[in-house]
């Protein structure tokens, strides 16, 4: 894989509006009816973050965005927040698991919603789960990537916010830790949908040692060539203190379930990288939600980025070659 060009930012914030202070955290899908590609992102009321909902960008090229309508308000479902999408569709239904929280006191957890027709409007189904293992902290986020195992079986992966509970901070590492979790949801009909969430920390063997490029791994990508499948998750060293160095990771595997990886690499480096990807950056970049889609013979990387001189979260978007001979 050879990076062929950051073309940079492709989704900025509106002047007004409920994505004013971020249009961000997104998912790309093709839609080969309206041939247009749909990019479902994550938009912010103010660097704040007061309130959260989703809307939707279409493009003719996967390059040249335009804002197009509020997929699902926050609001209308009960909620303060709707937050990183995964969109996907299982027997004639298109369905949204997205992050969310009901109030600021509260941490996020995960949420599924559908409609019959991918533009929506969508309808709220109910809460899949919540922060419940030690390694979940007290809230959770969700990667912009579905693994259709079967015509009703989906993988998502999920990661937690932060590791701060008070038994992680007496007894655990004082500086963020992020991992990975792997849900599995048998979709038979909106109304009848099973949730398999899997114990402890099933990707934590991801992780790398404290002061590594992979020290924190959260909200990944997912795309699959041929018999390898390839995980795409943002990392971070945040024990290093504030600017934190984030990065986003290259994981290969014979398995969706990445369980015996042979492959973890770094495939952009925040800071080696962040003035070609924001030209005119004033701090570190801050990296999340790879969503990858496959082009021909190239791999379109989609990702939130952020200068933390400003705290803008934003779209941008970076391009692969998957060709052998071209090194």
């Amino acid at each position: 894989m050879r990076l062929k060009l950051h073309k940079g930012i492709i989704l900025d914030v509106s002047k007004e509006g409920f994505d004013a202070g971020a249009a961000t955290f997104g998912t790309v899908v093709y839609d080969g009816e309206r041939k247009e590609y749909l990019l479902f992102y994550t938009g912010a009321s103010d660097v704040r973050w007061s309130e959260a909902s989703i809307g939707l960008a279409v493009s003719n090229d996967g390059l040249n965005f335009k804002k197009k309508m509020l997929v699902i308000n926050s609001r209308d479902f009960g909620l303060r927040e709707a937050v990183t999408p995964v969109v996907f569709q299982v027997k004639g239904y298109f369905y949204i698991v997205f992050a969310g929280r009901r109030s600021h006191d509260i941490g996020r957890r995960l949420f599924i919603a559908y409609s019959d027709d991918i533009l929506g409007p969508y309808e709220f189904i109910k809460q899949l789960i919540k922060p419940k293992y030690f390694w979940e902290g007290s809230s959770i986020d969700l990667g912009p990537s579905a693994v259709k195992l079967s015509e009703d079986e989906i993988l998502v992966y999920y990661s937690n916010v932060s590791n701060k509970l008070l038994w992680n901070i007496i007894f655990g590492p004082r500086y963020w830790l992020r991992r990975i979790g792997i849900l599995r949801l048998k979709i038979h009909s909106p109304n009848n949908i099973e949730v398999h969430r899997f114990e402890r920390n099933p990707l934590k063997h991801l992780n790398g040692s404290k002061g590594s490029w992979n020290e924190s791994l959260f909200c990944p990508g997912y795309f699959r060539l041929g018999d390898k499948h390839y995980l795409l998750p943002a990392a971070s060293t945040y024990s290093v203190g504030f600017p934190y160095r984030q990065y986003i990771g290259l994981v290969e595997d014979s398995s969706p379930y990445f369980q015996k990886p042979t492959k973890v690499n770094i495939l952009i480096d925040g800071p080696r990288e962040k003035k070609d990807i924001i030209p005119n950056i004033k701090s570190e970049i801050a990296l999340d939600t790879p969503c990858p889609v496959m082009r021909d013979y190239e791999l379109w990387l989609y990702y939130a980025v952020m200068d933390r001189a400003d705290s803008v979260w934003k779209m941008a978007l970076s391009i692969y070659s998957l060709k052998e001979d071209e090194g």
